[in-house]
Parts: structure tokens; C-alpha cells; sequence
């Protein structure tokens, strides 16, 4: 997880922009909570946030049910960028192929934008399906090619490059089976909207510090930025997909 994070990004020198640039607004964070709440197993105590970086979501889970929450990342500073007190959420340097927990002690795992990072997937649902509650649910917040849409990043050339870093609905579900589990339900979310104006900022502040981003040239930003940038008040729709997974 270590390795690949860091071929992707380096979370150490860009965690303080990251914990900036990835925050989210209240409003979001409660779509989330609505969005999330009819999977949860009853009596949900234990939230694994694996891949949490500077723990955006390891710090509203607790808020949205009452659980702990143990925030697994590898990178010390993207743990020391978002550290706050708060007892109910314990940050825990390591990674997604060894999971420092007992068998069968969580009941959700939570992946949020993290997957596409992890060097051994199949480590890590080894790990997963170790710690995981027979009852459990593992919730994968991510984004989808060919299904999930994040309009500025169509203005970009490179595509194929850039998607090829995150997994289709269709290799997350035959990865998933593989280790036991099945496809519960999946929906796509809307976060936000926001102009062209808006989306070229926020990559010029972040083309360092998001995967999508530091997949493309130099020359290929600078085309997606010009496009942006000639369309300014083109409103684009900024998603995520939540996919839902069960033991079979």
C-alpha cells in the first residue's frame, strides 16, 4: 500500500494540501451519512477506514453512528496533517495487507478513495475478509470509469491513461467475488457542482497531490486547464460511487 501510494503521489510532502484540498463540505459529509446508513449491520460498533489519509471521513463516522473508529493509513504525515482528539477515532500508522486487528472484530470497512493505492489487492481482501464480521459489510467509495462522472476531467487529454489507475464496476466486483463477497447494491452520488473556473483552480492547487492528476503530462494539464479555463462558467457535476459488498 506504502509503495503504490507513493508511485501515484508522494502523501508525505503534499499531506498539508491534501487535508486542503480534499475536505469536504458539511453538506456533503451528510449525503454521505444518508447515503451510507441503510447498509450498516445492526448494532454497528467497529469502522475500519482503511487507507484513511488525513481521516475526513474516520473523523464524521462517528457522528453518523455510534461506533470507534480505528483510521489505518501509511503515510505519517497525511496521519499528522488531519490528527484530531477525539476518543472515539484512534489513528494507526500501517497497511491495507496487514491489518493490526483480531479476526472478526469489525463490522465496516471503509474504502474511500483509497483502493486503486493498495500495492496487493489480493493481500488486502485476504486482510479484509480476516477482520471482517461474518454479518459485515465492506462500503467502497470510489470512482468508476465508464460510470462515474467527474465532468472537468473529460476537458483532459490522456484519458485512458488517468482511468486506467482506478477499477471498472465490473473488475471491483470480479475482484470482490474472488475472496468470497458479492455486490450488495451500488449508487452513484453527487457531491457537487461546480464551474470550470472553479474546477481549474482547484487542479492548479492539487495537480501534485491527486492520483487522477499526477497521471497526466505537464502538457496535457496545461490543455485541460486552457479548456476549463475558455469555458469558465460551465457548470460540470463532480460524483463518486458507493459500492456496497456482503459475504456471499
Amino acid at each position: 500500500m506504502g509503495r503504490r501510494s507513493q508511485e501515484l503521489v508522494d502523501y508525505e510532502r503534499v499531506a498539508a494540501l491534501y487535508e486542503e484540498g480534499r475536505a469536504l463540505p458539511a453538506q456533503v459529509l451528510v449525503r454521505w451519512e444518508e447515503v451510507v446508513g441503510p447498509y450498516l449491520p445492526s448494532g454497528t460498533k467497529w469502522i475500519l477506514d482503511l487507507g484513511a489519509g488525513t481521516g475526513i471521513f474516520a473523523r464524521a463516522w462517528p457522528g453518523w453512528t455510534r461506533c470507534s473508529v480505528l483510521a489505518l493509513e501509511p503515510s505519517a504525515a497525511m496521519i499528522l496533517a488531519g490528527h484530531r482528539v477525539d476518543p472515539r477515532v484512534r489513528f494507526i500508522r500501517g497497511v491495507a495487507e496487514a491489518i493490526p486487528m483480531r479476526n472478526e472484530t469489525v463490522d465496516v470497512v471503509w474504502i474511500s478513495t483509497a483502493l486503486h493505492h493498495f500495492a496487493d489487492l489480493d493481500q488486502t481482501l485476504n486482510e479484509i475478509s480476516r477482520v471482517l464480521d461474518p454479518a459485515g459489510r465492506v462500503l467502497v467509495r470510489t470512482y468508476a470509469p465508464g460510470r462515474t462522472e467527474v465532468t472537468w476531467a473529460e476537458e483532459f487529454p490522456g484519458r485512458a491513461r488517468w482511468q486506467a489507475r482506478f477499477h471498472t464496476e465490473h473488475e471491483l466486483v470480479t475482484l470482490f467475488e474472488g475472496h468470497g463477497f458479492e455486490l450488495i447494491d451500488s449508487r452513484d452520488v453527487l457531491e457537487w457542482t461546480e464551474t470550470y473556473a472553479d474546477s481549474a483552480r482547484w487542479v492548479t492547487r492539487m495537480r501534485h497531490a491527486d492520483s487522477l492528476l499526477t497521471a497526466l503530462s505537464d502538457d496535457e494539464i496545461n490543455s485541460g486547464l486552457h479548456a476549463l479555463r475558455s469555458q469558465p462558467s460551465k457548470v460540470g457535476r463532480l460524483e463518486l460511487t458507493l459500492f456496497v459488498f456482503g459475504r456471499r
